[in-house]
């Protein structure tokens, strides 16, 4: 899943899909089931750093956790979409751009996907919620948002 996908499908159902296709997105009560075998493996310092790592994070439906490693990996809760984005294809960035309803004023963008289109590149971003294209000006070394006819 790209990350612009992710946020074109929502964190409920991103999450989801991501933890059918990945094994180091979990979820609360998968955790806690792991926590009752190791301590029925007597491997309890795993299983009191799991439980002190779940109570001194706040509570999450979802969370980061990587079973394989078998070692003392904090589980990362997953609240936020944005908390999605490392599970994801590509790498999100944030700069400063020209934004269209701005007139031209600068504001922080994400930059969530590079696109062509013939010999033109393109971007998807994000500005303020609103998914929209954008361009980089290399000889003005500027990104412009089109935030009111780019809109996706």
């Amino acid at each position: 899943m790209t990350i612009l996908e992710l946020y074109q499908k929502g964190f409920n159902t991103a999450v989801i899909e991501l933890s059918e296709q990945r094994d180091d997105i979990t979820t609360y009560e998968t955790l806690k089931e792991f926590i009752k075998s190791k301590i029925d493996d007597d491997s309890l310092y795993l299983a009191a750093h799991l439980t002190n790592a779940l109570n001194t994070c706040a509570y999450a439906e979802y969370y980061g956790y990587d079973y394989c490693m078998g070692t003392l990996e904090t589980p990362t809760p997953l609240k936020d979409i944005s908390d999605l984005e490392d599970f994801c294809d590509g790498k999100a960035y944030t700069v400063d751009a020209h934004i269209n309803s701005l007139d031209g004023a600068m504001d922080e963008i994400t930059v969530l996907e590079q696109r062509q289109k013939g010999n033109q590149t393109y971007y998807i971003v994000k500005y303020k919620d609103i998914l929209c294209t954008a361009i980089f000006n290399g000889f003005t070394c500027s990104y412009y948002a089109d935030d009111i006819y780019g809109r996706l």
